[in-house]
C-alpha cells in the first residue's frame, strides 16, 4: 500500500473529524457503522481512479482524428484560472448526465445503489462508490477535458478541487454557504440527494455546480431544513465484498424474472 494514501486519509480524517465533532449536523459516532467497508472503498478507489484516466489518455491516443490541434492550442494557452473554472463546467455537465443515466437506467442503478445504501453521511461515506460505477464517471468527466486539451496544470488543480469538494458535500456539517452555495455544492446541496425519500434523491445530480440543477429543474433545497434519515430501501449487503458482486447478482436475477415471465 502506498505510503501516500495512508497520508491523504490520515491528512483528511484530521481536518474531517475535527470538523463533525464541532459543526456536527447529526449526532453520531467517528467510527460509525460501516466505516470499514468504507475505509476498504478509499484505499482501493485510488487504483480505480488512476486506471479511469489510463483509460482515457489510451482511447483518446487511439481516437486521434477526432482531435482539433487548434482548438486544443486556444485552450491550452489560456490562464490557469479560466482553464480551471472551464473543466468545472463542462466536467460536471457530464458528470450530471452520467449521474442521472445511473438513476434512470436500471442495470446502472444497482451500480449506483451501492453509494445511496449510505446510512450514515459523513466525509468518509464519499468513497463508497462501486468501481464499476468509479470507471464510469471518470471516464465521463475526464474524457470531455482530455479531448478538449486542457493542460497538466488545471488536471492538477481540477483533481485536488474535485476530490475536496466530494468529501465536503458528504460531511456531516452544519455550516452555511450563503450565496455561494449556488456556485458551490456543499452538504447542505448534496445530502437531499441522498435522502431517504425515493423522490428526493431523484434530484441535486451535480457535484460541483449546484446551477445544472437548476437549469435543468432538478434542484431541490428547502431552507431551513436538512435530510434526518438517509439511505434506499434496496437490500444492499454491509460488507466491501458483498456490495461489489451485488449489482451484477441483481442484474443477472432481474434478468432471470423477466425471461421467467416472458416465457
Amino acid at each position: 500500500m502506498s505510503p501516500e494514501i495512508i497520508k491523504g486519509f490520515v491528512i483528511l480524517a484530521c481536518i474531517f473529524i475535527p470538523l463533525e465533532r464541532i459543526f456536527a449536523l447529526h449526532n453520531q459516532k467517528v467510527f460509525r457503522r460501516g466505516w470499514k467497508t468504507d475505509a476498504t472503498y478509499f484505499f482501493t478507489g485510488h487504483f480505480i481512479g488512476r486506471s479511469g484516466a489510463i483509460t482515457v489518455a489510451v482511447t483518446l491516443s487511439l481516437m486521434t482524428d477526432l482531435f482539433n490541434p487548434e482548438l486544443q492550442s486556444k485552450i491550452a494557452s489560456q490562464p490557469i484560472w479560466l482553464q480551471f473554472a472551464e473543466a468545472i463546467v463542462i466536467s460536471d455537465l457530464a458528470y450530471y448526465i452520467a449521474h442521472r443515466l445511473l438513476h434512470e437506467i436500471p442495470w446502472l442503478w444497482q451500480f449506483h445503489a451501492v453509494h445511496h445504501s449510505i446510512e450514515h453521511m459523513d466525509w468518509l461515506a464519499a468513497v463508497r462508490v462501486h468501481p464499476c460505477e468509479q470507471l464510469f464517471t471518470q471516464i465521463c468527466k475526464m474524457m470531455p477535458l482530455y479531448w478538449l486539451g486542457f493542460t497538466k496544470e488545471t488536471f492538477a488543480v481540477y483533481a485536488l478541487y474535485s476530490a475536496a469538494i466530494a468529501f465536503l458535500i458528504h460531511a456531516n456539517i452544519t455550516i452555511k454557504f450563503g450565496p455561494l452555495k449556488w456556485f458551490v455544492a456543499t452538504p447542505e446541496f448534496h445530502h437531499w440527494h441522498h435522502s431517504k425519500s425515493p423522490k428526493i434523491h431523484n434530484k441535486n445530480f451535480a457535484v460541483q455546480l449546484p446551477l445544472l440543477d437548476l437549469l435543468f429543474g432538478t434542484m431541490y433545497l428547502p431552507a431551513q431544513k436538512m435530510p434526518d434519515r438517509y439511505g434506499i430501501s434496496d437490500a444492499v449487503p454491509a460488507g466491501y465484498v458483498g456490495q461489489i458482486f451485488y449489482p451484477f447478482l441483481r442484474i443477472m436475477q432481474n434478468a432471470k424474472s423477466q425471461f421467467q415471465t416472458k416465457y
